[in-house]
């Protein structure tokens, strides 16, 4: 059973909103169902795969989109090809709760996320970039297509937990998180610039844990850098989550919010310890 705190949508998603309307993707979705235990939660985590299996693209097979391709889920953004970041972690929720193989997913990565790097980095990109960094969108004809940090975190715990680290894909999304954090790049400061579609920067932390999880030990050096903006704030209802590259419009999902607080192991260092909260 899950908690009446976890609502989830007859379609399967776990709810978002954007501009203040109800919304259903496939990344809010996906986000929750790693957190769900498959033993405990197993009911509402097999509506929730079956709505991410929704996602994927009919022309693109392996790929995610943030939507469904048809069906009746609430949709308020049209024209969203499948990208990177919600193939990631579309495939690692179908892992986590055993409804995909580890070869589909390892074949996905190649044939869907690998093309999505480039082993050259264009003179216009920031300074961390470095070769093969994934960009986000896997449709090339999309005219804006930037490599976001939380993006490459997500293909780095992908890549880590297929055991696929030495893919180019995978070394370069970890190089450009290291790099950024070895540089003199304060997250606060550049935070639109590192994830132009997280509408905070502290979702970047969500991810690089995740990465670390899943078994990308590099990145531990990169925490140190993302302490500064990372706190029990990050874990508030109303906090923006994400948006597209210009920074609107911007998604909150007060749901995924709760399943982190009440199931995040991560959110227990936040806490007054009992001996501050009995003083």
């Amino acid at each position: 059973m899950i908690g009446a705190h976890l609502q989830q949508c007859a379609s399967g998603a776990f709810p978002s909103e954007v501009a203040g309307l109800s919304d259903e993707n496939c990344f809010v979705t996906a986000t929750v169902s790693l957190l769900l235990d498959p033993h405990r939660h197993d009911a509402a985590l097999a509506r929730a795969l079956d709505f991410i299996e929704s996602c994927e693209s009919p022309s693109m097979p392996g790929a995610f989109a943030f939507y469904p391709a048809h069906g009746a889920a609430l949709r308020r953004v049209d024209g969203l090809p499948p990208d990177a970041d919600d193939t990631s972690l579309a495939w690692l929720a179908l892992l986590h709760g055993k409804r995909r193989t580890e070869n589909l997913a390892r074949a996905a990565f190649e044939q869907v996320i690998g093309p999505a790097s480039h082993r050259l980095v264009a003179g216009s990109m920031p300074g961390w970039v470095r070769p093969y960094a994934v960009r986000t969108w896997l449709a090339d004809c999309m005219p804006d297509n930037p490599v976001d940090l939380a993006v490459n975190a997500n293909v780095a715990a992908l890549g880590h937990r297929l055991r696929m680290s030495a893919h180019p894909a995978c070394e370069g999304a970890v190089a450009s998180i290291l790099a950024a954090a070895r540089g003199a790049y304060p997250p606060g400061a550049f935070a639109r610039r590192l994830t132009p579609y997280y509408a905070d920067i502290s979702e970047l932390w969500f991810c690089v844990r995740r990465a670390i999880d899943c078994g990308a030990e590099r990145l531990s050096a990169a925490l140190p850098w993302l302490q500064p903006v990372i706190s029990g704030d990050a874990y508030r209802n109303e906090k923006p989550l994400y948006c597209n590259d210009h920074g609107m419009p911007i998604w909150r999902s007060p749901v995924l919010q709760d399943a982190r607080r009440r199931l995040d192991a991560n959110y227990s260092r936040f806490q007054p310890s009992r001996e501050r909260s009995t003083q």
